[in-house]
């Protein structure tokens, strides 16, 4: 009986050991971030761009949400419109320039990086295929963050 007792009691603590609240989990996330960013990632802005573009937690934490951009209204092409994408919307972004970007066959494109003080631009134009967007990064508090985009795609 006593056996029996112990391994209840011991299933208890597991499962009560297990049942975290959200502050608790946020907490929890924002540590293991906090613990495998290099110390220099945010020296300059290829190194951020690089980690950023590999780590989709660390690209989460560092965007500005609610996250508002300006996209090509689908109804009316000529148009742009604003909109608002939440935390739980976002969907991960690649930065890396692969090395066939201006040779391949579709989807050809340029990417360029203008750092001015604090601000950051990254200008993405295809060649003769539509791609024309850019999107704007800050440095708040010693750190990059992603705060906007302009898509005019077509």
């Amino acid at each position: 009986m006593k056996v029996i007792k112990t391994y209840l009691y011991l299933i208890l603590v597991l499962i009560l050991s297990g049942c975290k609240t959200e502050t608790g989990k946020v907490e929890i996330e924002k540590e293991l971030i906090e613990n495998h960013i290099p110390e220099n990632v945010d020296e300059d802005f290829k190194t951020f761009l690089g980690f950023f573009s590999k780590d989709s937690i660390f690209q989460v934490s560092r965007v500005k949400f609610p996250l508002k951009v300006m996209e090509v209204d689908e109804n009316n092409m000529l148009e742009s419109k604003e909109n608002v994408i939440q935390k739980n919307e976002y969907s991960t972004l690649d930065f890396e320039y692969p090395k066939d970007a201006l040779t391949r066959e579709l989807d050809r494109y340029t990417q360029n990086i203008k750092t001015k003080g604090n601000e950051t631009v990254i200008e993405i134009r295809g060649v003769d295929n539509g791609i024309y967007s850019d999107f704007f990064f800050e440095k708040v508090g010693g750190k990059w963050f992603l705060k906007s985009w302009d898509d005019k795609s077509n």
